[in-house]
């Protein structure tokens, strides 16, 4: 046997079947090849992973390359890891604006939150559309299945340009369709409801309601990049797995819970990360519909934190909102890490 650890190439990231040409320990790891195995998640000395052309993987750099990469990064780090690292910062102090300058409050402006009765009703309304958005995502799943289904790639390409059209119109613009559909006043609905007879119902209004209303409108509950997540997770399946269930005679409903699914569980897992952010920070919508500030019974984490910081009456209270988002990002990530170790041990 050949031991991997003296075939590493230090500065050049080379195959692991070449020799290192650069002076220095014998079976030293360069720290390219170190980043790059970190990122795989794989051992750098494990002889599993041999065949691997480190050199396509993670080339020397060129300063061409650096350049067309700085405008993303430098981007990045100036609208979401600053006023990132900024809202960290400002979660620890207070201010308003007739005392613009912050005075350091240490965790104050977190003991409020915790203690704050309108902050534990929201949690229920968070744990509601939590588990909605978790069930909603079948349906997303199912019609990413049901196309890859379909044989004919004309028609497939037909269905996946159907599905990504309306990606290019605002959700705003689909809220305020809902709220001409389903209005109290004008809405094409009640004036149906009205027409027959029967009393006009506040979709909008009513905090019982509210709601089961904003689930509807996400009908028909299926999200297209989502869809084409999935379609390329089941593209890059092998077609012996395929050719292998049909000599078997695996029946569809069986293929789905026994061999489609279990292989996309990585684009799963990454759907979900994004369906347990919207859960936690959910207000935009709600927002849009009417003044909830007022409807403890519908109010989130997140629509709190807004109206903290832009109240209809009343001073803002920025070091709450901050505080808030804090926590509010806490429970996002902790949720995300216990879903996908979970996830992890079940694979």
């Amino acid at each position: 046997m050949v031991d991997l650890r003296e075939n590493v190439t230090v500065p050049g990231l080379t195959a692991p079947g070449d020799r290192a040409t650069a002076p220095g320990p014998r079976g030293k790891v360069g720290w390219r090849r170190r980043l790059v195995c970190l990122v795989l998640d794989v051992d750098p000395y494990s002889r599993r992973h041999q065949g691997i052309e480190w050199r396509r993987v993670f080339g020397p750099m060129s300063l061409t390359g650096l350049l067309f990469v700085a405008p993303a990064v430098l981007s990045n780090i100036i609208f979401d890891w600053v006023p990132m690292l900024d809202g960290i910062v400002r979660s620890f102090f207070t201010w308003s604006a007739r005392n613009p300058e912050p005075v350091f409050v240490g965790l104050d402006n977190f003991t409020r939150v915790l203690t704050d009765p309108e902050f534990h009703s929201s949690l229920g309304n968070m744990a509601f559309f939590l588990v909605a958005y978790l069930l909603l995502m079948f349906p997303t799943i199912v019609c990413a299945v049901v196309l890859f289904r379909v044989k004919n790639s004309r028609i497939q390409y037909v269905y996946r340009v159907l599905l990504c059209i309306p990606m290019v119109v605002p959700s705003l613009v689909f809220t305020l369709m809902w709220i001409f559909i389903l209005g109290y006043d004008f809405g094409a609905v009640n004036n149906l409801l009205a027409g027959w007879g029967i009393d006009r119902v506040a979709f909008l209004g009513d905090p019982d309601l509210i709601k089961w209303t904003i689930l509807l409108t996400g009908l028909p509950f299926i999200t297209a990049n989502s869809v084409l997540i999935y379609l390329g997770g089941l593209n890059g399946i092998s077609e012996s797995v395929w050719d292998a269930a049909k000599l078997d005679g695996v029946g569809p409903v069986r293929t789905f819970f026994s061999l489609e699914f279990p292989l996309i569980i990585g684009q799963f897992k990454l759907n979900l990360m994004g369906v347990i952010g919207a859960a936690v920070t959910t207000y935009a919508t709600m927002l849009i519909f009417y003044n909830a500030s007022v409807h403890s019974g519908v109010i989130t984490p997140g629509l709190l934190m807004y109206f903290k910081a832009f109240p209809n009456t009343g001073a803002p209270d920025y070091g709450y909102s901050y505080a808030l988002g804090l926590i509010l990002f806490l429970v996002a990530l902790a949720m995300s890490l216990f879903t996908l170790k979970y996830l992890k041990s079940r694979e």
